[in-house]
């Protein structure tokens, strides 16, 4: 084809409904951006964007081989940072929502988002490369919900697109005042800060904005404003972090680091784990993306440094920060009465009411929120199940659903959204007061592979997409019926923040199993091990199946499998291996587990007979004066053999048992938490466990 001297197609030039030069002046002029869609044959595509974007700053992501200079990134972070004129994404690739979100945050003012797509009217039975990865081994859908309603949304908002059959669907101008760039929001707020940080009872800051508001810049020039001080700066990426040391450069007029460089003048970064386990001397500590850190990261954070910043996206490429910033304020408002909070509104980047912006907002439902009542009214409750294709017909349930799934779990991204339209083996459980949504519960079916599948995964010769929980449950033992048969792996479940811890929960899971019961062979949940969760599941009848040998890098936390108790399938040997694993690794590999956790894991395993031996040793040292070294062992096999005495001990019982004994920490380790300031008074502590111990056994005629 070929191309006018400003780089356009003679064909644009001369059509006057493809108006897109004079189209993209005024957007420069309102300093907004906006999505275009050109739909038809993927090599007409390619030819009408490289004949838009001309010799134009551009980024193609492409895994087309043919597309020149096409990357098609494994990981966001390689293309996040930086701005382009045009940004092409090449549908045809795939759609994967994380991806296309993180290449419209690359588009700058002025600029275009260019989305390659089949024809509109066949993209709901489009074969999209990208849908297998929503797909588990065995499934095969004829359709994408997610591309029907991507569809939907670009007839009902008058997306601008192209189409190879000569439809389009372009305003004959765009009618937006002229934009400047504005700093004074900003500015402002780094005042703020820069005087809160300097009182003399200095106590966290809370910094929210949405992506595109200069945050990260604004860490970097607070880092500048206080440069005879030594400031740390925390993220779980050291790439996150970019665009302070770039303005904290600018600042100083020195040359903007590599993203390899960790340091810079006074700022220095360092990811959460590296910070927590080192303690560094710093006066100030800025954490960027805080909403992508667990919340119980965080509160270990809070103790590093006395002037700390938590600045956050509340809704951007990853999903949004909504969750995070509920539920630590929280903690902020009851530890730190004080602390400072504040939000950027005003987009930098760009102008306010950016049309790419809000195009994105509700594409991924990044916009939505929730809507709930303020108190629990039981009566009024009601459960049910919701087909995927309910979602399409019902934008604002689904959008409600996601707005919780969010404020509930601080990975959920926009991935999620498209995992909750064209997953198969998903089915959405909700709870609905006065025709409000106030939780949600979202299951996915397991298994039912053929056997031969089922032994190879069994072996780890085969590890087929999704059924995760039914293959890391049957290569435990070599069990195949956790494959053959079909399980229910419950993957989330959310309770309106507000109505939380009344009840809610319990009652939608228990509806769940109620009504999956005949179509499945077992229950089960995976999840961060912590005491208050577990504590949660078994109240519920599920128990511990296995626990990770890893901890999640953000989260710090194990994994825990549970397993609904009430199941055809054999999990009593499954539950007796998990005991001798769980022994044997507390010492090691989860010696630095928090006491209550270890206490919860213990109290529902299986219990075995106690040893004639064993009792007769026990009366022997409980009545007189023992050594430790003649307590320990006698009350290890006590315990080993039956884990749920801990649950008649006292409390500080429960914690010097399961931190002397069960973890072998040091008493020196632990001297303030135990009580135990010398070796006499250990000697003392030893007798009592066991005194404790012995009297639970002898006068409730345990079992020998």
């Amino acid at each position: 084809m070929m191309l006018a001297p400003n780089g356009w197609s003679r064909l644009m030039l001369d059509s006057k409904q493809f108006n897109l030069p004079s189209l993209l002046g005024e957007l420069a002029q309102a300093r907004h951006r906006q999505l275009l869609i050109l739909c038809g044959c993927r090599q007409w595509a390619i030819t009408q964007y490289q004949a838009i974007a001309g010799d134009k700053p551009a980024l193609a992501l492409s895994n087309d081989t043919q597309f020149y200079r096409a990357i098609w990134p494994q990981h966001l972070h390689q293309i996040l940072g930086q701005e382009f004129q045009f940004v092409c994404y090449d549908g045809y690739s795939g759609i994967i929502p994380n991806k296309l979100a993180a290449a419209a945050g690359t588009v700058q003012a002025g600029g275009l988002l260019i989305l390659l797509m089949p024809e509109l009217a066949t993209l709901e039975n489009w074969c999209d490369p990208a849908l297998n990865k929503w797909l588990s081994e065995g499934e095969k859908p004829a359709s994408s919900l997610f591309l029907a309603r991507f569809a939907k949304l670009i007839a009902q908002y008058n997306y601008w697109y192209i189409s190879e059959s000569g439809e389009s669907q372009l305003p004959l101008q765009y009618k937006a005042p002229r934009q400047t760039l504005n700093l004074t929001q900003q500015n402002n707020l780094i005042s703020s800060i820069a005087k809160h940080l300097t009182t003399k009872t200095p106590s966290p800051v809370l910094l929210s904005a949405d992506r595109g508001r200069g945050k990260s810049a604004a860490l970097g020039l607070i880092a500048a404003q206080f440069k005879n001080q030594s400031i740390v700066i925390c993220a779980q990426q050291r790439r996150a972090v970019q665009n302070s040391f770039k303005h904290l450069a600018r600042a100083f007029r020195i040359e903007e680091p590599s993203v390899q460089q960790n340091s810079l003048h006074n700022l220095t970064y360092m990811p959460p784990d590296v910070l927590l386990s080192s303690q560094p001397e710093m006066d100030i500590l800025l954490i960027d993306e805080a909403a992508a850190i667990p919340v119980p990261i965080l509160k270990k954070l809070l103790s590093c440094c006395n002037r700390i910043i938590f600045a956050s996206t509340l809704v951007g490429y990853e999903g949004n920060g909504r969750g995070y910033t509920l539920r630590f304020q929280n903690h902020l408002k009851a530890h730190f009465p004080r602390y400072l909070s504040c939000q950027l509104d005003e987009p930098i980047r760009y102008a306010a009411n950016d049309p790419l912006e809000n195009q994105m907002r509700q594409i991924f439902a990044l916009d939505s929120q929730l809507t709930a009542p303020t108190e629990v009214k039981p009566d009024l409750i009601q459960y049910q199940l919701i087909e995927r294709a309910n979602l399409l017909n019902d934008d604002a349930l689904l959008r409600q659903v996601f707005a919780l799934l969010v404020l509930a779990h601080y990975q959920t991204s926009v991935n999620d959204l498209r995992q909750l339209l064209d997953s198969p083996s998903n089915r959405l459980f909700i709870a609905k007061q006065n025709e409000l949504l106030i939780g949600v519960c979202l299951v996915g079916i397991e298994g039912g592979l053929d056997q031969e599948l089922a032994a190879q995964i069994a072996q780890c010769t085969r590890r087929p997409a999704g059924h995760m929980m039914a293959q890391q449950l049957s290569q435990l033992q070599g069990d195949t019926d956790f494959i053959t048969h079909k399980g229910a792996r419950i993957a989330r479940i959310a309770i309106a923040p507000e109505l939380q811890k009344q009840g809610i929960g319990q009652a939608l899971i228990s509806f769940v199993i109620k009504h999956l019961r005949n179509q499945v062979s077992y229950f089960g949940s995976s999840f961060g091990a912590q005491a208050q969760l577990l504590r949660f599941w078994q109240k519920l009848g599920f128990e511990a199946m296995k626990m990770g040998y890893k901890q999640d890098k953000s989260s710090g936390e194990f994994a825990i499998i549970v397993v609904h108790k009430n199941t055809t399938l054999n999990i009593s040997t499954v539950r007796s291996q998990f005991k001798t694993q769980l022994f044997f690794d507390l010492p090691v590999l989860y010696r630095n587990l928090p006491w209550q956790l270890v206490y919860e894991l213990c109290r529902t395993l299986p219990a075995n007979e106690l040893t004639q031996a064993n009792l007769e040793q026990m009366d022997y040292l409980a009545n007189k004066p023992s050594t430790q070294q003649q307590v320990a062992p006698v009350l290890y096999d006590a315990i080993m053999a039956q884990p749920n005495l801990l649950s008649a001990l006292a409390n500080i019982s429960q914690m010097r048992l399961i931190l002397l004994l069960l973890q072998r920490h040091q008493p020196k380790d632990l001297g303030s938490e135990l009580r135990v300031e010398s070796k006499k008074q250990l000697q003392q502590v030893y007798q009592q466990l066991l005194s404790e111990v012995y009297a639970e056994i002898t006068c409730t005629k345990r079992p020998i």
